[in-house]
């Protein structure tokens, strides 16, 4: 493996639970097989492939919606950055929608890899909790904090 250059890319969300939501940089660096001529790419874990949000931040936003029974105009204020919308965010959130749509299939987060076939809050509460799962202690923190925590984690 030969170092093969850097490629950055935006990631959006808040850095922690309780903090305003932002954009940040975050540089991957690529690495070249020499055998195969394969190119890889090492991104923080938090960093989904295809996705603009951060691990922490999906979690987050699952957490809010699904467990805290939040609208989705609230979730999206607390976890994207951008602070002018569209006449259709006022009634939900498009971005949040697809997220319930990947999940349904067990597709979304590391850690919570099972199907669920219910609304979209029950989906949203089943991956939040999944993910919850897997944080650190302390146990009695709320879902929302420990499933920012976990989604951060290896799967």
């Amino acid at each position: 493996m030969w170092g093969h250059g850097l490629r950055t890319r935006q990631v959006r969300g808040p850095l922690a639970p309780g903090e305003e939501p932002v954009l940040v940089t975050v540089e991957g660096r690529r690495y070249q097989c020499q055998s195969c001529a394969a190119i890889i790419l090492v991104e923080p874990r938090a960093v989904l492939r295809y996705r603009q949000f951060s691990a922490s931040a999906i979690a987050l936003a699952l957490a809010l919606f699904g467990v805290e029974g939040q609208p989705a105009p609230t979730v999206r204020r607390r976890v994207s950055p951008w602070c002018t919308v569209g006449d259709a965010a006022c009634r939900g959130w498009l971005t949040l929608k697809r997220w319930l749509d990947v999940a349904r299939e067990g597709m979304l987060l590391p850690g919570a890899r099972h199907r669920v076939t219910s609304d979209n809050r029950e989906v949203a509460a089943r991956v939040a909790h999944a993910v919850a799962a897997r944080a650190p202690p302390p146990w009695d923190a709320p879902i929302a904090t420990r499933a920012f925590a976990g989604a951060a984690l290896p799967a």
